[in-house]
């Protein structure tokens, strides 16, 4: 059937209009733009239009309207011509492919703004858990489409747009198991002016989905991390199967929904939690981290034993055929090999001089056979000593195995500073005084917060202890246990310190060194956020550890991957406190810490990043 969509038509699906151009019962016509037939009513329920099925030459279309009532409001018409925009710069098969925008005017001269785009195959998935009656996903559904969802989002921010209206319903299952974002009416461009005015902190148009929008988009302040907040909302609603408002506690401000995912590992259950911090800046940084961080958890749950000692995902690993002919001689093989050369040199030796020799030469041991079993046993030595790094260390000779030979683990080098007092677990370094350069004084202490927890290698927010990967909220527990606050001293500040290994680039790691920061400001402000004392928190990203010859396996200093926190007191008014904390680090480092051996330690590169306790 086709039908009219004329809002002030009174019969729109007129049986006669299957085979008329124009509607049978208000005159207007029926094949928009000369190719749109429109045939179904979709949805009504849209934020700001009516959903149509068209068919444009056998092929089904979306005909988006832009509701009546809303005809005469200048911002959604400019927000309604904008979807259009967007969808026509953006080129994914995770993103509706568009055809136009337009208009159509009636005989009455009422207008009609129209989207044409791409129909989606599929249903959406509010309707996929309505149809499964309301199950949460798997866990490995979850990870593909996060992952999937990441990488339309990094396209769409990449392109400086925001979508801000993530929710299930706003994201298609296609039929063959790719995801579409759909539904850009409230997408947003981040122009100049718009920066300008979040800077300033002037709100801009409000967006909410009650219970999926991010608490300072719903004060009209969106900003790309908004989306991730209403990505890490709708995966709660996903894994969960509730909607998230039925598990919040706002007298506590708490979304209590892990309890209803216990089918899903703690890592994936705490990057859900990092999407969704209430503080914007505590979340990641941009979608880069977040598809560095699912390749990260989907490399983890692959193969290793998580928290709580079950195994995530069973897999057959398969290692590398290698096509190269290789000859693997042990140094068992190789010393046998040359005994065997002695002995049968020594053996013709003896025959030689028996033949020759009987009368004088029969009872004593062959000259060459005296000469040349040290040397070759010598050589043995040497050889074995190829294979064996140890026995290097032994000979005297280079090897790496001296450094470790001692403590396999690790290694610190000397304790040239400030040498560590312990109470339980933590390591802790007594307030000593920095100068900035105006003789302006604040005094600095720092806390490794458990010399036994370190972040975990190659991560930005997995923390490890011993074999197992343990949550904030665990080592929260354990540092409270421990006295931390008693060991900080009521302070003004606490700054969080973030640093990285050298496995990978100097860029890379400096990045995951601030999110390690960032970690450690969340849990300093869950420690410290009822000391009435502290009224700032700070973060010092050092970067990328590079001393010398550096093995990511093995620490070259104490606390190379430890959680390190700082607290400040007696602060001179006026203080620079950049330049008194690095004053401190520099005259009294704590035990074999150098800023020397941190990418981002020089003095043009060393300044912390202040945060208002909220």
């Amino acid at each position: 059937m086709i039908l009219c969509i004329n809002p002030n038509c009174t019969l729109q699906d007129q049986p006669q209009n299957d085979n008329n151009r124009f509607c049978q019962s208000c005159g207007s016509e029926l094949l928009l733009q000369g190719k749109y037939q429109i045939t179904q009513l979709l949805s009504d329920k849209s934020g700001f239009g009516k959903i149509y099925i068209a068919n444009s030459a056998g092929t089904p279309k979306i005909i988006k309207m832009l509701k009546a009532e809303l005809n005469n409001n200048a911002k959604a018409v400019e927000l309604f011509e904008q979807e259009a925009n967007i969808l026509g710069e953006l080129n994914s098969p995770g993103i509706p492919k568009v055809d136009g925008y337009f208009q159509v005017i009636s005989r009455n001269g009422f207008t009609w703004h129209c989207i044409a785009m791409e129909k989606i195959e599929g249903l959406n998935l509010e309707q996929v858990l309505q149809q499964q009656g309301n199950s949460p996903i798997n866990q490995e559904q979850a990870i593909g489409w996060l992952r999937q969802l990441i990488e339309i989002l990094h396209l769409i921010h990449s392109k400086n747009y925001l979508h801000r209206d993530i929710k299930p319903s706003n994201i298609m299952l296609k039929n063959d198991g790719h995801l579409v974002l759909i539904d850009f009416g409230t997408a947003r461009e981040m122009t100049a002016t718009y920066l300008v005015a979040i800077g300033a902190g002037n709100p801009i148009t409000s967006i909410e989905s009650r219970g999926y929008t991010a608490p300072e988009q719903i004060n009209g302040q969106a900003v790309p991390q908004s989306d991730f907040f209403a990505l890490g909302r709708t995966f709660v609603h996903l894994l969960t199967g509730r909607y998230p408002l039925t598990m919040y506690d706002a007298q506590n401000d708490i979304l209590n929904w892990r309890s209803y995912a216990s089918h899903i590992d703690p890592l994936l259950l705490d990057f859900i939690d990092y999407l969704m911090i209430r503080e914007v800046n505590k979340r990641p940084g941009n979608t880069q981290i977040l598809l560095q961080r699912i390749g990260e958890i989907e490399s983890e749950l692959s193969d290793t034993v998580n928290v709580v000692g079950r195994r995530a995902k069973a897999t057959t690993i398969t290692q590398p055929v290698n096509t190269q002919k290789r000859h693997n001689f042990s140094p068992i093989v190789i010393g046998g090999l040359l005994l065997a050369l002695i002995a049968f040199l020594g053996g013709n030796s003896n025959k030689q001089n028996t033949q020759t020799n009987t009368n004088t030469q029969s009872d004593k041991f062959p000259i060459g056979v005296l000469i040349g079993v040290p040397l070759l046993l010598v050589l043995i030595i040497l050889l074995l000593s190829l294979f064996n790094p140890k026995l290097r260390c032994y000979l005297g000779l280079p090897s790496s195995a001296c450094a470790t030979a001692s403590n396999p683990k690790i290694t610190p080098k000397r304790l040239p500073g400030q040498p560590p007092k312990r109470q339980g677990k933590i390591d802790f370094f007594p307030y000593e005084k920095g100068a900035d350069k105006q003789g302006r004084t604040a005094e600095f202490n720092i806390a490794v917060l458990s010399i036994e927890y370190k972040w975990k290698l190659g991560s930005s927010y997995q923390i490890q202890y011993n074999d197992r990967v343990i949550n904030v909220d665990t080592l929260k527990s354990n540092l409270e246990e421990q006295g931390i606050q008693k060991i900080m001293e009521n302070p003004s500040e606490i700054i969080s310190i973030g640093t990285a290994s050298c496995e990978g680039e100097a860029t890379t790691e400096e990045r995951r060194a601030l999110d390690r920061a960032m970690q450690i400001q969340l849990l300093g402000k869950r420690l410290f956020g009822k000391i009435a004392s502290v009224k700032n928190y700070r973060l010092l990203n050092l970067g990328q550890f590079r001393q010398g010859e550096c093995n990511t396996s093995q620490e070259s200093t104490s606390y190379q991957r430890s959680l390190i926190i700082m607290g400040v007191k007696n602060q001179t008014p006026g203080v620079i406190i950049d330049e008194a904390l690095r004053s401190r680090l520099i005259n009294k480092p704590f035990a074999d810490f150098s800023l020397e051996d941190y990418t981002l330690g020089t003095p043009e590169k060393f300044k912390t990043i202040p945060s208002k306790l909220q």
